[in-house]
């Protein structure tokens, strides 16, 4: 499921779907702020109840980035049911 959010910064709230463990899932913020040569910095806020879920930018474009959230755990552990706060923040790329 995507998201729309044309901020610098700012947080997303995942959906409460499951995640198997050793698995990754991703999804596309679309955001008018974002150039191509910008960087966006996530965190993760709150919301994980495996314990080993993690969250990283993927991809970035012209109006767009992708970001992955994989359960870390281990192929018997449990799978992430709760949703996941992301805190975002997008650095202005400068040209040189």
């Amino acid at each position: 499921t995507g998201v729309t959010l044309s901020k610098v910064t700012g947080n997303i709230v995942t959906d409460t779907t499951s995640l198997a463990a050793e698995a990754s899932a991703t999804f596309i913020v679309t955001n008018t702020t974002v150039a191509a040569g910008d960087t966006v910095v996530l965190s993760q806020k709150s919301g994980s109840n495996g314990g080993n879920t993690s969250v990283e930018v993927v991809a970035v474009a012209a109006g767009s980035f992708s970001i992955m959230v994989s359960n870390n755990n281990a192929a018997a552990g449990a799978a992430e049911t709760g949703a996941i706060i992301i805190n975002f923040t997008v650095v202005k790329g400068v040209a040189a």
